[in-house]
């Protein structure tokens, strides 16, 4: 399989990372406005004066609710990020890896936060994207 050059993986990321964006004005953009309605429990802008104004919360109970079992199964055990060796010699490397890894997410970030952020625009917005770099100053 031949190499592929850095401007046509840049086209490729670009692309997905558009499709799964959504572009405004169309329904997905349209979708996630509304999943925010429902989550904030506004009205509909249809209501009728002498009848109810009331607003089911069920997407924000649904959505708050979820949140504490996806957070439990990523966040409750002592590592979040653990590191498997292929051999006994990958051994001490590995327990290195998986210590400072878990250090970073945990110590130097807030990584029940970014997990909490996360998961729960992936429930609102059908997409949760999570920004990582290095910084080698």
């Amino acid at each position: 399989m031949a190499q592929m050059d850095d401007l046509t993986l840049a086209s490729i990321v670009k692309n997905r990372v558009s499709d799964a964006i959504g572009l405004s004005g169309d329904q997905l953009s349209q979708d996630r406005m509304d999943a925010m309605k429902y989550y904030r429990g506004e009205k509909f802008g249809n209501e009728r004066d002498g009848r109810s104004q009331v607003v089911s919360r069920d997407v924000a109970e649904a959505v708050d609710g979820i949140l504490p079992g996806l957070i439990k199964i990523f966040m409750s055990g002592d590592e979040i990020v653990r590191y498997e060796p292929r051999g006994p010699e990958d051994e001490a490397n590995c327990k290195q890896a998986t210590d400072y890894v878990n250090w970073i997410l945990n110590q130097q970030n807030d990584g029940f936060r970014l997990f909490y952020t996360w998961f729960k625009d992936a429930l609102l917005q059908r997409t949760g994207i999570v920004k990582i770099w290095w910084d080698d100053a």
